[in-house]
């Protein structure tokens, strides 16, 4: 038990720490998490950095988001975590960001088309884009989320429209790495819609 927590909390820091350095997430906002086990989770703490998380401020929860050890409140994503982990039994680590260009093509369009040869050999299918209509996903609309998943049971992440990008995988850091080549590739997919309407507009 112990060398697992060992574990996890180390993907956790790896995690945080990576995403920060990227740059795809400023500020204090975006979330992340990790499981433990069948009950529990890692998650970050409200009002902290993804640079400033570290083993001081570790935040463990139960999946309905209730504090069982640490000294801060965890974010409040967490219940959107706990169900995902619940319903999943594969997914070991969440991250989500809000990175401009995911949120960008989520206020113009349903999906987010894998326009590059590693997004189509990596995430296989395009991106959905899923409304909710608050800032942390509730109860009541978790199964908009649910049926993102059961569509295609591949797939790795969503985007909140208006809000970001939200990564599984079996570990966060993993998760983390697929959010960094969503942005990429919504970025693509933008600048490539805005020329494709410049060219039309042309003619």
């Amino acid at each position: 038990m112990y060398l697992n927590f060992i574990e996890k909390k180390n993907d956790f820091l790896r995690a945080a720490g990576r995403t920060y350095d990227s740059g795809i997430q400023t500020g204090t906002g975006g979330n992340l998490s990790v499981r433990l086990d069948d009950h529990l989770m890692i998650v970050k703490p409200s009002g902290f950095s993804y640079g400033a998380c570290s083993e001081e401020n570790l935040t463990v929860t139960d999946f309905s988001g209730t504090l069982v050890q640490g000294n801060y409140q965890p974010t409040r994503e967490s219940v959107l975590h706990g169900n995902l982990y619940k319903k999943f039994t594969e997914i070991g680590g969440i991250v989500h960001v809000h990175s401009p260009y995911a949120i960008l093509a989520s206020l113009h369009f349903d999906q987010v088309e894998l326009v590059t040869m590693h997004s189509a050999l990596k995430l296989k299918a395009p991106i959905p884009v899923i409304d909710v209509k608050t800032q942390a996903v509730e109860e009541q609309e978790l199964y908009k989320v649910f049926d993102a998943f059961e569509k295609n049971p591949s797939l790795t992440a969503f985007i909140l429209r208006g809000h970001g990008i939200v990564a599984v995988g079996k570990t966060a850091e993993k998760a983390g790495q697929t959010a960094e080549l969503i942005e990429e590739t919504a970025m693509i997919f933008w600048e490539d819609e805005k020329m494709k309407r410049l060219n039309n507009n042309q003619k």
